[in-house]
This record gives C-alpha cells, sequence and structure tokens, in this order.
C-alpha cells in the first residue's frame, strides 16, 4: 500500500506561533479540485460572445472541490471549500492533447486563505492536467449550447478524448510551513501517478495513506523535525 513519509524539517518560530494547538498536525484537510466531474460554465464566459474557434477552448469554468479528507469537521478548524478558487483563481480553461503534454511538469503554488469566518489557513497546491472524460464534454455541450445549430454542436462534442483539464492537490494547514507542505504536494502527486489507470479505485489516494500526513503533529520549536522517517 502507498503510504506518505513525512519529513517537515526544523519550523521557523513564526509558523509555530501560527499553530492552533501543540497538537495541530502538518495538514489538517487533504483535498482534490477540479472540474472532472461536471464542467460549470464561469459567469464572464457565454456562447453567444465566443469568437471564432472551439468554445469549450475558450471559456472558463468553475472549480469546485472533488474530494476532501478528512470529511468531518476538524474541532475548531473548518474545511473553506473557498479553497477551490484559490487553486484556480482565474477559473480553469480546457487544452487540447498537444498543450497538455507541452505543459506536462506540474506547477506548485501557495496561499494564504481567509474563510468567510475571518479564520486563516495556509494552503499548498500541486496543478497538473489530466484528460476529461468524454461524458462530461457532452454533457457540457448539452448544457450551455442547446441553441446552437447542430454542426456547431457537433464539432464541440468531437473534442471529447482530446480535451484536458487542470486538476489540483491541496493541502491546509494552521501554520504557514510552506516548504513542507510543498514537499508534500509534490510526493503525493508522484503517489497518484504510481496508482496507474486514472479510472481505478486505486488510482485514488486513500485515507490510510494519507493518515501520516493528517495525524503527525508538528515538530515542537527546536526540535529539529520529527514525525515518519522519509526515504
Amino acid at each position: 500500500e502507498r503510504r506518505l513519509l513525512v519529513r517537515p524539517g526544523p519550523p521557523k518560530a513564526s509558523a509555530l506561533m501560527a499553530c492552533a494547538s501543540d497538537a495541530s498536525p502538518i495538514a489538517y484537510y487533504y483535498c482534490e479540485v477540479g472540474v472532472r466531474e461536471r464542467l460549470a460554465l464561469s459567469r464572464t464566459s457565454r456562447p453567444e460572445e465566443r469568437t471564432e474557434g472551439s468554445f469549450l477552448l475558450q471559456a472558463r469554468f468553475e472549480p469546485s472541490v472533488l474530494r476532501r479528507l478528512p470529511l468531518e469537521e476538524r474541532p475548531g478548524v473548518r474545511f473553506a471549500p473557498e479553497v477551490a478558487m484559490f487553486c484556480f483563481p482565474h477559473g480553469v480553461r480546457l487544452v487540447n492533447a498537444s498543450v497538455a503534454a507541452a505543459n506536462a511538469i506540474p506547477k506548485v503554488t501557495s496561499f494564504v486563505l481567509t474563510a468567510s469566518d475571518k479564520s486563516r489557513m495556509y494552503g499548498a497546491c500541486i496543478v497538473w492536467y489530466e484528460p476529461l472524460p468524454d461524458g462530461v464534454v457532452q454533457a457540457c455541450v448539452d448544457e450551455v449550447m442547446p441553441e446552437c445549430d447542430g454542426v456547431e454542436r457537433a464539432a464541440e462534442r468531437a473534442l471529447a478524448g482530446e480535451l484536458h483539464a487542470p486538476e489540483a492537490i491541496c493541502l491546509l494547514s494552521s501554520a504557514p510551513i510552506f516548504e513542507a507542505l510543498n514537499s508534500c504536494c509534490r510526493q503525493l502527486f508522484r503517489m497518484r501517478l504510481s496508482g496507474g489507470d486514472p479510472a481505478s479505485t486505486e488510482y485514488m489516494l486513500t485515507e490510510a495513506s494519507l493518515r501520516p500526513l493528517l495525524t503527525t503533529p508538528l515538530p515542537d520549536y527546536g526540535g529539529g523535525g520529527g514525525g515518519p522517517p522519509g526515504p
């Protein structure tokens, strides 16, 4: 079974001061963000305003949280669904297979999230391109382009199997330990790739494999590390 090995390294004093408690884990929440289940059109994208070429390749779509762990709320630390917009602040743009291949190296970013209840969380995410399921493309064309003629809809549907969408793995912590979070995101991405077929349930990271990340406490100041040893 694939398991994440956490080696956070010595944190800075400022990071530790930001922790909610001495028992704060490395990450409070793990989530996956993207559009692989449904293409929800952004309010700024309208089929009638498209220019020449594919509307699906011009439009912007709203990202959503596809999966999160743990499912229950952590005591005193609410999960912020707003994290989806922090992973994709400009919305989601689809690309064809050649563009996805040219941008195959995933990108890691970090951010500070202030939720609607004014609580603050520190996040990191890794973004890469995944093939978009054909059914999601077909459903989107039927939903957002009902008034377009049959030729236009057929041309958009023909893109099924070619379109790719960015997807993100995100971690949320109570402390600004960005270097550790970025490193964990990269390792999670490698674990996900090792799962093989994206359609397989084995492809999904399990709660058991993520448990070290979600339960390992932040090391004490001056403790010089801690947590399960890395390879």
